[in-house]
């Protein structure tokens, strides 16, 4: 958190929004309610957007329904947002989640969301990061980081991700 202040934050879950505020105080950035419904007017521009949605329809242990299924749709939220911020969308984005998106719907879902994101002149780096390096549980998690195009470097056609791996 060192030299980062966080200006918006979102969940439709009140339980998640009592944690937050229990662990940060009070906080009037904390918006409750679902995230395909956020104006996005109340979105403030920012130079780094941290997003985690639901694994739920993503998970090996879940339902396997991918970005479609009612949880894990909540990044087609995400990127409704982007889109519409235009010129005031950040120019960083981090996202996490369970390593299940990789696979989900045989790895159609992964492309999709690489691909939305390409659209919206980001460009991709992906990792695979055990949580016992940061904390003390062992549980891999998903990360992308993504930066805008280097207009002078655009990915070659077809090319959408950088894969990279710190699990063992």
């Amino acid at each position: 958190q060192a030299g980062w202040t966080t200006t918006f934050a979102n969940d439709i879950d009140a339980k998640k929004q009592r944690m937050y505020r229990d662990h940060f105080g009070e906080s009037p950035e904390f918006v409750l309610g679902d995230v395909h419904a956020i104006k996005v007017a109340s979105v403030p521009t920012t130079l780094l957007a941290t997003a985690s949605f639901p694994c739920n329809d993503l998970s090996l242990a879940g339902a396997r329904k991918g970005l479609a299924g009612q949880h894990s749709s909540a990044f087609w939220g995400f990127i409704n947002i982007l889109e519409k911020m235009g010129s005031r969308r950040p120019p960083m984005i981090l996202l996490e989640n369970v390593t299940g998106f990789l696979t989900s719907k045989g790895g159609a879902d992964f492309h999709e969301a690489l691909l939305a994101l390409n659209r919206l002149g980001y460009a991709v780096d992906a990792f695979i990061i055990d949580a016992a390096r940061f904390v003390p549980q062992s549980r891999q998690r998903f990360t992308h980081r993504r930066n805008p195009f280097n207009a002078t470097k655009r990915p070659a056609p077809g090319s959408t991700c950088r894969f990279h791996s710190l699990a063992s």
